[in-house]
């Protein structure tokens, strides 16, 4: 984004001058003329009221006394409007009451008449003076605020990008997880098809062995098209904010999972003590149980345990959603446990360091909960907790 550039502040300054005195008006006028941009000219206090609602001038010089509406009735109604514009009250009355009265009003100064020449600029200069400032800082403010803006789009842009290359990296992770689970089946349809061709070899095919062979082969494809099937609706690119249950997103990741990491000789264990609801994205929430999970069966690849297991546990709490899970490879090390959510941050050999990160951005901001990472007795344990009811 460019530097702020003061040239664009308006420079432009107008006066309001009232007067009755058709000579003294005159005259005046040619002298304010020198020293701002332009001025408006009313010949009594309601002329001028008229002249200040269409001209909208930025400073207002006014006689007191003039007919049909004073000058400091004039003032009074402006106040009603406006509370800062700058009066400076010109007059031969030299009155305490009428110079309480402009006090009262917020007048900047008080002018007698004859008024000097060099006193009015002095006056101008130092309302022209403050007035430029006051408008620097509104327009600067204005810049802070764009430029705020700017970098928040930019900001949600490169976390969008990141959730992106985030997701694509999960979606290979799970084909070849969907690539284990399709390769036992496909292998016993292999087998189940060589066995056909050897019993035909070997003796007459009977009706009983056919109807055999079709059912337990319809059954691997089912299989295999179910597998399919899940995998396409886990990654729909659903983006329409709705409720949803945390338990049915654990679920649906867990029906992935459960057979390769059993493979694996890990136990994934799903603990239901009292669901609760969310109000989001659900493929975001989706990635962030995904992460975790994830996070956590690799945690496994660096520590191999006795036991390899991970636990997800959701609850309510004191009117709070938690999710936890929490994994048996032996926990973080202290010192690097605040790091753990900072982007790039990585203890993976292989690691980008966004997986965390997004998991911390999407539960505080899309979300409006919070995380944490503490290490139990087992390994490490991740909570996530949701203030429940209406947002």
């Amino acid at each position: 984004m460019k530097p702020f550039d003061r040239t664009v502040v308006n420079q432009h300054i107008s006066v309001l001058y009232v007067e009755d005195q058709p000579d003294i008006q005159e005259e005046f006028v040619d002298i304010l003329s020198l020293f701002v941009d332009e001025v408006f000219v009313a010949a009594n206090g309601e002329e001028g009221l008229r002249a200040y609602n269409e001209k909208l001038p930025d400073i207002i010089i006014t006689d007191i006394q003039m007919p049909i509406m004073s000058g400091l009735q004039m003032i009074q109604k402006i106040r009603e409007d406006n509370k800062d514009i700058p009066v400076v009250v010109t007059t031969a009355f030299n009155e305490n009451k009428y110079l309480l009265e402009a006090i009262a009003l917020g007048v900047e100064h008080y002018l007698l008449k004859p008024v000097m020449i060099d006193q009015l600029q002095e006056r101008l200069e130092m309302i022209k003076k403050r007035l430029m400032q006051q408008r620097e800082l509104d327009v600067y403010q204005l810049y802070l605020e764009e430029r705020v803006e700017a970098e928040v789009a930019l900001r949600e842009e490169k976390e969008s990008l990141l959730i992106q290359q985030n997701k694509a990296a999960e979606i290979g992770q799970m084909v070849r997880v969907i690539a284990h689970q399709w390769k036992q089946p496909l292998h016993y349809l292999h087998l189940l098809i060589e066995d056909m061709r050897m019993e035909y070899d070997y003796q007459p095919l009977s009706r009983e062995y056919i109807d055999d062979f079709t059912k337990k082969g319809l059954s691997r494809i089912e299989f295999l098209n179910e597998t399919m099937d899940n995998f396409l609706h886990f990654y729909k690119s659903d983006t329409a904010v709705k409720r949803f249950a945390v338990s049915a997103v654990v679920q649906e990741i867990a029906s992935f999972l459960l057979l390769p990491y059993k493979a694996l000789g890990i136990s994934l264990q799903i603990n239901v003590h009292h669901d609760f609801f969310l109000q989001g994205i659900e493929n975001e929430f989706q990635q962030v149980v995904l992460n975790l999970v994830n996070n956590a069966k690799e945690a496994f690849d660096e520590k191999k345990s006795a036991e390899q297991k991970i636990i997800v546990s959701i609850s309510v709490e004191k009117n709070k959603g938690i999710l936890v899970i929490e994994d048996s490879a032996g926990g973080i090390d202290e010192a690097i446990l605040n790091d753990l959510f900072k982007l790039e941050y990585t203890t993976k050999k292989h690691g980008n360091g966004i997986g965390l990160y997004l998991v911390e951005k999407i539960v505080t901001k899309r979300f409006e909960g919070s995380v944490s990472v503490d290490n139990s007795r087992q390994g490490a344990c991740f909570t996530l907790s949701f203030a429940l009811g209406e947002r």
